[in-house]
């Protein structure tokens, strides 16, 4: 490799315009001596220079089409296509997490509300394909491994995901080549993806990853489209900036993980943005109509697309099903056969003589929905760490509706619980009582600590044992979205608190399970710190109270479950709101034990597999487990590519210039690009307090590779042509590919699942002793 020092470089600039002055000489000569024969009408030959046009034809060609065909980037994704949809149907049985997703695809088909943590595009993909396929969303199974029945068309809601994850490989090799590798670099790289194990598996079935990885990569290319066009806001400069966005932003509508990819291109956006800034010839308006461009494409459009895709989902999911009970009464109302008797069937105005159920309204701390609960059951004299409680009758949070959660609402100054003729609407700010409809005890709190969270006080319903401990059963109302301070309480809309008048607490439930004493119920507390979400409750269901006697209340109680006839309606923007809210702050993907979960420190290097599928009858089993070779030599590159940076710098540093001022821009933005874009998409794991898995690692694993050969690549193109490195780069490519195609066609029995294993060839494949696959 050859040193250039600062008082070489004047004279390298010399001789390389010399050079080129040469060259140009050169080929105008050529250009000159370059003739051609044509004959004219009578068949005499006319002498014309290729660089004039002849006198005698009219050359114009009014429509040019130049077709480019790369026919290793064609071949690569000829046999991708193939060795991700080759045996598509099989196994015919659930794997892994299509558990999940063949039920969503039910749901979507169906009209059914559904939850999910994740956005919707990926599954209404899957729908649309079913839809396609004539598929009705009869699906009937409960566990990986059963058999699909024979009317869900499995090939075909396998064959988008498979489709799109074969396209990661042409993909993946097209980036290499607008990056400004070489085509042998390219091919490398495309053959690597190729050849993965997981990447395979993942695309072969109803799984998320293989979409989103598909338009993670997509974006990075028309990103690079767009940066190599040199035709200022022509079709094709909007065009790839316009396809940057939105693929970015169907990979963050798959999954949230796609945001790093979004993050990543605006970063390098940006950055070529400000150093544009630098450019005195452009002018200020020019550059006014770039940022307006940017912000166009990589802003409006995509807040614009992510909207419409959350528009379908809610347009499409009408009805009532498992998962509205996680929702606000407002949103359960607002779905066919959910709570729609709230505006016709039930009193829209709370009033002294109400019986109502409180339901918890911002159930982020909880995780589920809950309503406020009484038992007769009493609090324990003392708890096991010997602190005494009051002995009260229990109130908690109890995620099922239930007679025990119907509440009324009575006058202190009064001792009959029926609602007065016309009845007289509870206000924000009034002083109330609230007694158990069972049990007809009062809910009171006191200066004693709560159960489980002892910094808070006791809830209970009052019981009087005739001992120095009085009733404090008084609440003030709250109404916390009211628009005047003497609005009414109303069913469902109205978001209250309850505020203890002796001691100025708020009730609220902490989300924490009681002992068994309290039947695992959630408890419910009151707090000193009265604005937080945790306080806030609404009224779900309710009616009026038409009878003095206890036992007709009690009945009346029991009746109180009313028969949903329409919907009510709520916004597309309040919808969006509270499903974005619980979305982010659910803890379904909660930390919890799972016989194949890992770490990211266990990723890199492929320490752990998952099992997706094992047949009932031999040992014929998919696991995901990536290409030993691909992963180990992949990882390997990131750091020795971050080593060589270094080296670089401390150079640099010292006035030494190993390679030339665009050699190492190129070197610096390649680095950003593939090395930056794996430590944005590995290192946030670290940081998660969930249940992980190897899948999630997979989007990580496609710009290893792309440092991988970016690695290779700036190496070969630096070294000495005739050094032993370069030769070794050349050739050790060669074996690498040799060697990664040889462990695919060893694990291909763990992709394919086709294979009936005996305990000694599962055992000769654990290549890693942490591996864990199955054996009957």
């Amino acid at each position: 490799m050859e040193v250039l020092r600062p008082d070489r470089k004047e004279n390298s600039c010399v001789e390389a315009r010399s050079n080129n002055q040469k060259h140009s000489m050169a080929i105008s000569n050529q250009q000159q001596q370059s003739v051609d024969y044509r004959e004219q009408g009578d068949g005499a030959p006319v002498l014309v220079r290729q660089d004039e046009a002849p006198h005698t034809a009219d050359t114009t060609k009014p429509f040019v089409i130049k077709t480019e065909i790369d026919l290793m980037q064609l071949f690569l994704t000829v046999i991708a296509l193939f060795s991700r949809t080759w045996r598509l149907g099989v196994p015919r049985a659930v794997v892994f997490d299509e558990l999940h997703f063949a039920k969503f695809v039910s749901l979507y088909l169906k009209n059914t509300f559904f939850f999910d943590v994740h956005p919707p595009l990926g599954k209404l993909l899957l729908a649309l394909a079913g839809r396609y396929a004539g598929f009705e969303g009869e699906i009937n199974f409960e566990r990986i491994g059963a058999e699909f029945p024979a009317t869900v068309p499995v090939e075909m809601l396998r064959l988008i995901p498979a489709v799109l994850g074969s396209l990661v490989v042409p993909v993946v090799y097209q980036i290499c080549v607008e990056i400004g590798m070489s085509r042998y670099a390219a091919t490398v790289a495309g053959v690597l993806i190729l050849l993965d194990n997981a990447l395979l598996v993942q695309s072969r079935f109803m799984l998320m990853e293989g979409m989103l990885i598909f338009f993670s990569t997509l974006s990075i290319l028309a990103y690079l489209k767009f940066r190599n066009n040199s035709r200022e806001f022509s079709l094709m400069w909007w065009f790839w900036l316009s396809l940057c966005g939105v693929a970015a932003t169907c990979s963050l509508s798959i999954k949230y993980v796609g945001v790093f990819t979004l993050i990543l291109v605006l970063i390098r956006i940006s950055k070529d943005y400000w150093s544009m800034l630098d450019d005195i010839s452009k002018s200020d308006i020019t550059l006014v109509k770039h940022l307006f461009g940017r912000l166009v494409a990589m802003v409006t459009l995509p807040v614009f697309f992510y909207l419409c895709i959350f528009y379908v989902h809610l347009s499409i999911l009408s009805k009532a099903g498992p998962h509205d009970s996680i929702m606000t009464s407002a949103f359960q109302a607002s779905l066919e056969g959910g709570l729609a008797t709230l505006t016709k069937g039930q009193p829209l105005n709370v009033a002294y003589g109400s019986q109502i159920t409180l339901r918890h309204t911002e159930n982020v701390a909880v995780g589920q929905p809950c309503w406020l609960h009484s038992h007769a059951h009493m609090y324990p004299v003392k708890y096991p760490d010997k602190r005494g409680s009051s002995h009260q009758q229990q109130v908690t949070c109890y995620i099922f509706k239930d007679i025990n959660n119907w509440w009324i609402i009575k006058h202190p100054d009064r001792q009959d619980l029926m609602v007065e003729d016309p009845p007289k609407p509870v206000k924000h700010g009034d002083i109330i009582q609230l007694v158990h409809g069972i049990t007809s005890r009062a809910l009171n709190t006191h200066d004693v600590a709560a159960p489980v969270t002892p910094n808070n006080q006791e809830v209970s319903c009052y019981v009087n044992y005739n001992v120095s401990m009085p009733a404090q059963n008084l609440w003030k109302l709250d109404i916390v979205n009211r628009e005047s301070d003497d609005e009414i309480w109303q069913t469902i809309k109205s978001q209250i608190r309850l505020i203890h008048v002796n001691t100025s607490t708020a009730m609220k439930t902490t989300g924490k399970q009681l002992p068994e004493w309290g039947f695992h119920q959630l408890e419910v507390t009151a707090d000193r710190m009265i604005q937080q979400k945790s306080t806030i409750w609404n009224v779900e269901e309710h009616r009026y109270t038409t009878s003095s006697e206890k036992e007709k209340q009690a009945a009346e109680l029991q009746q109180a479950e009313l028969i949903p006839l329409k919907p009510t309606y709520l916004s597309f923007w309040a919808k969006l709101y509270e499903l974005q809210i619980k979305m982010i702050f659910s803890n379904q993907d909660a930390k919890l034990e799972h016989k194949y979960s890992s770490g990211p420190k266990e990723w890199p290097f492929m320490s752990r597999n998952i099992a997706y599928w094992m047949s009932s009858s031999d040992n014929s089993q998919i696991h995901l487990i990536g290409n030993i070779v691909v992963w180990h030599s992949a990882t390997i590159s990131v750091l020795l590519y971050i080593a060589v940076w270094i080296f670089y710098l401390l150079r640099r540093q010292r006035a030494f210039f190993d390679i030339s001022e665009a050699q190492w821009q190129h070197f610096l933005f390649t680095g950003e690009l593939c090395v930056g874009g794996y430590l944005l998409h590995y290192l946030p794991y670290y940081l998660e307090d969930r249940t992980l898995f190897l899948h999630h690692y997979l989007p990580s694993v496609v710009f290893k590779v792309l440092t991988l050969a970016a690695l290779g690549d700036h190496l070969y193109s630096v070294l000495p042509k005739s050094s032993m490195f370069t030769s070794l780069i050349k050739y050790g490519s060669v074996v690498l590919v040799a060697a990664t195609l040889q462990a695919f066609i060893k694990m291909s029995v763990f992709t394919y699942g086709g294979e009936a294993l005996t305990p000694q060839q599962i055992k000769s494949l654990t290549w890693i002793e942490t591996w864990d696959f199955l054996s009957h």
